[in-house]
């Protein structure tokens, strides 16, 4: 009796256990363990599943090989369970590995034996699995590539179009782009309905969009100026690591606009975007450092900012960083080090810089290549007809700085200084014809 029993239930047990190892069973159990942050359990889960041929499985493991959920990070096997999951259909897996080809980690390295590294975006892979996914996020991914990507795979209005069909359906960065779009347009109403949507994007969380809203409310393009509304968009952006909004909130800061005037709290935000690479940033630090207001001097300070920027393209802060070196405020004076800076901010338009460098050249306080360097802004700009750049090349040919000396050429130039004006050549030949007339007399 007792083993008849068993014998009934037999049938209903297999069922059970069917239904325990079914693969959309496993996958069910799994997201539910993900949720909870049971990230092993899920694992092996998905693990299962994915083995089991389930293309929404293969994605979520190669996800977890993505960031690390459960298993040990591995780029490799991530595209490899991308790729199978995409390959099968799984539109998920098809918008990640799009995405992944844009971050430098194409697909073409899905089979490498040792783990893959960033390169340069692929971009003819990234478009392939975007448009292949036709999702909402890949959508504003192809935008991008269209509207930011490389010249020969621009098409604006295609771009312009993607973006608007992604954010009708709800992507928030759908929604940035097509803001963006609509901001560059500029027809009427357009910057209403962009701010609209870039409210809709900062509610998802977009630190970007944040940032946007600020700019459009310091700007008072889609309304009143309300620079206490963009010093509150921009401070959301800065907590969610923005640089750009770092650097707009660190701003408002020291100004005091649309929030209370805060140096010490200002530089805090500055320096956090200088050390992200923002070299504006980088370069009020150290101005902030240089002069003598709410923070105390600290011109050692000062001058390691300013060479931060400085390497960052910073001209502004390489002509101030070049004269401290001059002058050896905060740091050694280092002739060589300063015209070196000083040579970067005058190629950069930087008109003092260049000053700083004829005088050097004048003084022969730098070498030949350097001379030769001032001459040849000096010749460009005398030919364009600027009385100091005669008076100061004629003074050059004249001693042969840095070219060939010529007294007669020399002669010329300080001639059509004083012709326009300039006081020193007008003083030089009026003191050339007293020494004439004397000789003679």
């Amino acid at each position: 009796m007792h083993n008849r029993g068993v014998t009934k239930f037999i049938p209903w047990l297999n069922r059970l256990l069917t239904i325990g190892c079914d693969p959309a069973v496993r996958m069910v159990r799994g997201k539910a363990l993900a949720e909870r942050g049971a990230d092993p359990e899920a694992f092996a889960l998905f693990a299962r599943a994915a083995r089991a041929g389930l293309p929404e499985a293969r994605y979520c493991l190669g996800r977890c090989y993505l960031l690390g959920l459960g298993v040990p990070p591995s780029i490799g096997e991530a595209l490899r369970w991308f790729l199978r999951a995409a390959e099968a259909g799984d539109r998920d897996a098809q918008t990640q590995l799009g995405s992944l080809a844009l971050q430098g980690v194409s697909d073409r390295d899905a089979g490498a034996l040792f783990d893959v590294r960033c390169a340069e975006p692929d971009y003819g892979r990234a478009e392939y699995w975007c448009r292949l996914a036709g999702s909402a996020e890949a959508k504003a991914l192809l935008a991008l590539i269209l509207t930011a990507g490389p010249a020969d795979r621009r098409d604006q209005a295609a771009g312009d179009m993607l973006y608007q069909q992604s954010a009708e359906a709800g992507w928030s960065r759908g929604m940035l782009g097509f803001a963006t779009n609509l901001l560059r347009r500029g027809a009427e109403g357009d910057a209403e309905q962009a701010a609209e949507l870039l409210r809709a994007a900062a509610a998802d969380g977009i630190a970007a969009a944040h940032h946007m809203l600020g700019m459009l409310a310091e700007s008072g393009v889609a309304g009143p100026v309300d620079f206490a509304g963009a010093a509150a968009s921009y401070k959301e952006a800065a907590e969610q690591g923005y640089v750009a909004a770092q650097v707009r909130y660190g701003f408002a800061l020291m100004h005091g606009r649309g929030v209370a005037r805060d140096l010490f709290d200002a530089e805090t935000w500055l320096r956090r975007a200088a050390l992200a690479g923002d070299a504006q940033a980088a370069a009020v630090v150290g101005y902030l450092y240089v002069c003598d207001g709410d923070l105390p001097p600290n011109l050692p300070e000062a001058a390691t900012w300013l060479r931060r920027a400085a390497e960052a393209g910073h001209t502004g802060a390489a002509r101030t960083l070049g004269r401290m070196l001059l002058m050896g405020s905060g740091v050694p004076r280092d002739i060589a080090d300063a015209v070196y800076w000083l040579r970067m901010a005058a190629d950069g338009g930087e008109a003092t810089a260049r000053d700083d460098l004829v005088h050097l050249a004048l003084t022969g306080q730098v070498g030949e290549d350097e001379r030769r360097a001032v001459v040849r802004w000096l010749s460009a700009d005398a030919a364009a007809g600027d009385p100091a750049a005669q008076f100061i090349f004629g003074l050059c040919l004249a001693g042969g700085i840095g070219i060939e000396r010529d007294e007669a050429a020399a002669l010329v130039q300080v001639r059509q200084a004083a012709a326009a004006g300039h006081p020193d050549a007008v003083r030089m030949l009026a003191e050339m014809a007293d020494r004439d007339r004397c000789a003679i007399g």
